[in-house]
C-alpha cells in the first residue's frame, strides 16, 4: 500500500522530500569532511571554496540545497515530457530516497554541482526532439556541459552523451554538432584566457592532469553500504529490463528519452571504470537516470506486490545505510 500510495499526486509528499533529504543528511553536518582534500579544483569548484573559505559546513548546506531543488525538477521533467506515462511525484521521493547513498561520501563533491548543471541539459536534450530550434538548444547543451565540466573535469566527457542523444533524436548533423562543440568551448574559452592573463596557465593544466590522475575519494566499505550498494544495483537491473521489455508499447518520443537516459548512465559507468581520477563520486550523477529508470518500474510495473516488497526493501535499505552504519 505504502507504493500505491507514493506514486499518486500528493502535495504533502513534496512537502516531506526535503525533511527526508534533510534527515538522511544529518551526518554530513556533524561529521563534514572534505572530499576534495589538498587536490587543486576546477576553476567554478574553486571559485565556491573561496566565497565560502573553505568552510564545509556551508558548501555542504549548499549540497543539501541542490538535491532539494533536484528532486522538484525531476517531477517537472516529467510533468513537461510525460515519459513515464503517468503524472507523478514519485521521481522526487526515490531521489530523496536514494540520495541517502551520498551521505557514504560523507559531503559535498564538484560532482554534485556538475550533476545538477548536467540535468539542465537533459531538460535540453529532450526538447530538441520536435523543435525547429535545434541549433539554439544544442549550442545550450554544449554550453551547459562546459560549465558543469568547470566544476567536475569528467562532466566534460558528456559531449559524447551530447552527440549520441543527437543519433537518438536524428539530428546528428554537421551544424547541431558544430553549434554544441561551440557552446562547450566558450566557457573554458573564458576561463583559459583569464588564466593566461594572470600567467595561471600553467597551474590550470597541472590541477587537470592531477585530476585525471589521482582518485580523490577512497573509501572503506561497511556492511550496510555494500546492501544498499547491491540492492540498487539489482533494481537498477531489473528496471532496464522491464524498460526493455515494455518498449515497443511506448510513444516514440518517450522511448527516445529513455535511451537518453540510459547513455547518461551509461557514460558515468564507462567513467567510473576508465578513468583513474574518476570515482564513486560520480553517483552524484548517477542518481538522476536511475531515479527515472526506477520510477519508471515502480508506477508502471503490473504486480503490484513484487513492487510494494521492492519498494519497501529500498526505504528499509536506505534507512539501514544513514543511521546504522
Amino acid at each position: 500500500m505504502l507504493l500505491k500510495t507514493l506514486k499518486g499526486r500528493h502535495i504533502l509528499l513534496l512537502i516531506f522530500v526535503p525533511f527526508i533529504i534533510l534527515a538522511f543528511w544529518i551526518p554530513v553536518f556533524i561529521n563534514p569532511i572534505s572530499l576534495t582534500g589538498d587536490i587543486p579544483q576546477m576553476p567554478l569548484y574553486h571559485l565556491m571554496q573561496v566565497i565560502t573559505g573553505h568552510n564545509l559546513l556551508v558548501l555542504n548546506s549548499f549540497g543539501l540545497l541542490l538535491l532539494v531543488l533536484l528532486a522538484f525538477l525531476m517531477v517537472r521533467l516529467n510533468e513537461r515530457f510525460v515519459f513515464i506515462r503517468q503524472r507523478t511525484d514519485l521521481p522526487a521521493f526515490i531521489l530523496a530516497i536514494i540520495a541517502s547513498g551520498t551521505i557514504s561520501l560523507k559531503g559535498v563533491h564538484p560532482s554534485l554541482f556538475a550533476a545538477f548543471i548536467l540535468f539542465f541539459a537533459i531538460d535540453k536534450m529532450f526538447s530538441v526532439y520536435h523543435d525547429s530550434r535545434t541549433l539554439s538548444k544544442s549550442f545550450d547543451i554544449g554550453l551547459l556541459i562546459g560549465l558543469a565540466s568547470l566544476f567536475y573535469l569528467f562532466a566534460a566527457l558528456y559531449m559524447v552523451w551530447f552527440c549520441f542523444s543527437l543519433l537518438v533524436l536524428g539530428y546528428f548533423r554537421g551544424r547541431e554538432v558544430l553549434a554544441g562543440i561551440t557552446g562547450f568551448l566558450t566557457p573554458i574559452f573564458f576561463v583559459v584566457g583569464w588564466y593566461f592573463w594572470f600567467d595561471g596557465l600553467p597551474f590550470f593544466t597541472d590541477t587537470i592532469q592531477r585530476l585525471i590522475s589521482v582518485n580523490q575519494l577512497s573509501m572503506q566499505s561497511s556492511l550496510f553500504q555494500d546492501i544498499f550498494w547491491g540492492f540498487l544495483g539489482f533494481l537498477v537491473v531489473i528496471s532496464s529490463l522491464y524498460m526493455i521489455n515494455v518498449v515497443e508499447e511506448k510513444k516514440i518520443s518517450s522511448r527516445k528519452y529513455f535511451m537518453i537516459l540510459l547513455i547518461f548512465f551509461l557514460i558515468a559507468v564507462f567513467l567510473y571504470f576508465l578513468i583513474p581520477g574518476a570515482g564513486i563520486e560520480l553517483y552524484f550523477i548517477a542518481i538522476i537516470p536511475v531515479t527515472y529508470i526506477l520510477s519508471h518500474y515502480f508506477v508502471l510495473q503490473k504486480h503490484r506486490w513484487i513492487g510494494e516488497i521492492l519498494f519497501s526493501a529500498l526505504i528499509l535499505s536506505s534507512v539501514l545505510l544513514a543511521f546504522l552504519r
